[in-house]
């Protein structure tokens, strides 16, 4: 069980990831933003493969999607990458808790590879002026984006697994460079 300043520390910093995560969704908005504003300047590149580069660019996407559930999951696993400082015993006056920087650090990974799915459709469009192309790739952007958003419970059980981890699990310095 979390004590109060635990869940004070928790609390808080679920308003930050809360924070970072809507605008990174946000974004996403933004960069649909951006062609409808440059729309009328681009010339698409006549004689250019867009059909293979959109083939090679929805591959992409799909290896992306599979690095970021995997990578996450990986991430947010308590236990061998914890530093010895972090798990089993923490300072009463630490600011963040070790589990809200481990949770922030995953979601902004999983949630930077979502986006740049949408990013690889700004590309496209860039390229051939298609819009139904960047409409999908925002969409699977987007909708892997909620996928992985943020948990509230999701942080504090990563929290609870780290209090109840041995400080003797940890990896130790000599081997974690390694």
């Amino acid at each position: 069980m979390l004590d109060k300043s635990e869940l004070q520390q928790l609390n808080t910093a679920w308003k930050v990831i809360g924070i970072i995560w809507g605008a990174l969704f946000a974004s996403l908005a933004i960069h649909v933003a951006v062609c409808y504003l440059v729309e009328d300047q681009l010339v698409p590149e006549a004689g250019f493969p867009l059909e293979t580069m959109r083939f090679a660019l929805y591959g992409v996407s799909a290896a992306t999607l599979v690095v970021a559930y995997y990578l996450r999951r990986a991430m947010l696993k308590p236990g061998k990458r914890s530093s010895p400082s972090t798990a089993g015993h923490r300072p009463a006056a630490q600011i963040q808790h070790p589990a809200a920087g481990k949770y922030l650090t995953a979601m902004i990974v999983a949630s930077a590879l979502s986006e740049s799915i949408g990013i690889y459709g700004v590309v496209l469009f860039f390229l051939s002026k298609d819009w139904s192309a960047l409409y999908q790739f925002m969409i699977v952007s987007a909708a892997a984006m909620l996928y992985f958003r943020p948990r509230k419970e999701e942080l504090f059980g990563l929290a609870e697994e780290m209090k109840r981890q041995p400080a003797n699990q940890t990896v130790p310095r000599s081997h974690a460079a390694g």
